[in-house]
């Protein structure tokens, strides 16, 4: 796939994306996305002594997870719900996951990078509806797998896109996406919740008790933020919450 030039959108449904979007809606100043957790505890020490010597009050914390669960050491792990305005307000966030940084790092040739999920789905297609540049779904997978709560969110926002008029790939993974969520969006809320669930990391959040996280990576448009992620930086930041004016296309 050929990035360069073009609009990225970042998917990984479970649950990095979700909880991008809701840090920086519980107002966290930026994620900073990186590989390993060792990357992470290394530039989570450098910003904190940067910041101890410009007198800089501003937090930095350590988020993400491996295997579903908190890094040892780390502060938050990879749960929406943990990102609260209390804990994360006004802070710095070094992140890593299984696979959703990966996925940004690995658009970093785009011309814009946006990460993108149900929660924020009508923000992310309004964005891009319009935008004359290649618009590119990224479905991070798991490891080198197809995962499908990734595709299901992609599917959803190539329905919604071409409905506006963008054009179609060349390939056929849009109608395989599309396909697929037409068929499981037409059994409304619950349909989409037991999918999502039934996913591979559906499966694994489950198991693991977190039920309730994959519930609210399911609802449409819960977290209307846009995170844009700027490679050149390393800086993930957020756009105006779009409150109010979300189009009515079919969920």
């Amino acid at each position: 796939m050929e990035l360069a030039g073009g609009v990225v959108v970042v998917i990984d449904a479970i649950r990095a994306s979700v909880t991008i979007a809701k840090a920086l809606s519980e107002g966290a100043r930026a994620i900073l996305p990186v590989l390993t957790a060792e990357e992470a505890r290394e530039k989570a020490t450098a910003l904190r002594l940067s910041r101890r010597n410009t007198s800089s009050e501003q937090r930095v914390l350590l988020g993400g997870e491996r295997g579903g669960v908190m890094i040892d050491g780390f502060d938050l792990d990879n749960s929406p719900f943990s990102y609260q305005r209390e804990r994360v307000g006004g802070a710095s966030i070094v992140f890593t996951t299984s696979n959703g940084t990966a996925g940004l790092l690995h658009a970093k040739q785009a011309s814009k990078i946006l990460v993108g999920s149900f929660v924020n789905l009508t923000r992310v297609c309004n964005e891009v509806a319009l935008d004359p540049r290649p618009v590119h779904i990224l479905c991070c997978g798991t490891r080198t797998d197809i995962s499908l709560d990734d595709v299901l969110v992609g599917g959803a926002m190539a329905q919604r896109l071409i409905a506006r008029g963008r054009q179609t790939p060349s390939d056929d993974s849009w109608q395989v996406a599309t396909m697929l969520w037409e068929r499981v969006s037409a059994g409304g809320f619950d349909s989409i919740i037991r999918a999502m669930c039934e996913s591979r990391g559906g499966r694994n959040m489950v198991t693991l008790g977190l039920r309730r996280d994959v519930e609210f990576c399911s609802t449409i448009d819960a977290v209307p933020v846009l995170p844009v992620f700027d490679a050149s930086t390393g800086i993930i930041d957020s756009g105006i919450i779009d409150s109010g004016t979300i189009d009515a296309w079919p969920a």
